[in-house]
């Protein structure tokens, strides 16, 4: 079986849903069809029919499955919640440190020894102090102790051992408190980082590229301009400087010669050239091509 999409932090994306559980694929496999699903799903699917092995996307016959290392890999990047969200913890982790988290979480319940309530374990000492079970065992382990008439060094080595068994509860608590103010320290910082991300995410207009395919179409040309322009003097700090002057020599190289989108190309050049993105031999450049321009449009 899949993950729970409740389990995760922040959108996930589809091709990572499994087809038959519609969890977030879990030791995702791939059908030589290319459809990928849980592993697990997988095979409990197959293995209902022994004369076929029907794809459960698109009913092709499935001979073999391919385990899918990178998909195994970004769902383990995803952030999810800890499993004991609901009894207090509120550590967001990656998928792939989650299970040696739970073993060392100080929210995950144990069963209380005397009247068996489920308790998160950094309560579990506190909880000791006020459970009628375990004040009702120790009262009667008094009377016994009591009865039993036993020796000042036996009292003695009890007392030394409940001393011993009290400092441990002792430092448990301290380490859970500890444990306690470094989630609450990550938590402001994750949603700091996540502030700064949605601020700089922001920042991002309609016109920029993170893939920088300007030139590839006329409507790029003008998209290009536009972010040059905006940010003139002041380059945002996620623009490769090198990555625009090669779109904008595309944009020159492709369409400076059609009559119809050789001004936007004309606009795209004379706002680099008045800008401060670029070095003095890129702007030579730019001043170059510019001549070329008003030469062609002189010849007309």
């Amino acid at each position: 079986m899949g993950f729970g999409l409740g389990q995760f932090v922040t959108h996930v994306d589809p091709n990572l849903i499994c087809g038959i559980c519609a969890g977030v694929l879990e030791n995702a496999v791939l059908t030589p069809c290319g459809h990928s699903f849980c592993e697990s799903c997988l095979q409990t699917w197959l293995g209902r029919n022994e004369s076929s092995r029907p794809c459960p996307a698109c009913r092709r016959e499935v001979c073999e499955t391919t385990v899918v290392l990178a998909l195994r890999g970004i769902v383990d990047g995803l952030f999810v919640k800890c499993d004991n969200e609901n009894h207090g913890c509120k550590l967001v982790l990656k998928l792939e440190n989650l299970e040696g988290h739970l073993k060392r979480c100080d929210y995950t319940t144990l069963e209380c020894g005397g009247c068996g309530e489920k308790v998160a374990k950094l309560r579990l000492a506190s909880h000791h102090e006020t459970c009628d079970a375990i004040i009702a065992q120790t009262a009667k382990k008094l009377v016994q102790v009591k009865k039993e008439s036993l020796t000042i060094e036996d009292l003695t080595k009890q007392l030394a051992t409940l001393e011993i068994d009290l400092k441990k509860t002792k430092d448990a608590l301290k380490c859970s408190e500890g444990a306690v103010l470094r989630v609450e320290r990550q938590l402001r910082d994750m949603r700091y980082q996540i502030n700064l991300q949605a601020q700089s995410d922001e920042e991002y207009g309609s016109d920029w590229d993170p893939e920088y395919n300007y030139g590839y179409s006329p409507l790029s040309i003008s998209q290009l301009a536009s972010l040059v322009s905006r940010y003139l003097l002041n380059k945002p700090r996620y623009v490769d400087r090198n990555l625009v002057y090669v779109a904008i020599k595309r944009c020159y190289d492709y369409y400076h010669n059609y009559a119809g989108y050789s001004q936007d190309v004309h606009m795209l050049l004379a706002a680099a050239y008045a800008s401060n993105w670029f070095t003095e031999n890129q702007r030579w450049n730019f001043d170059s091509w510019l001549g070329n321009i008003a030469r062609h449009r002189f010849l007309r």
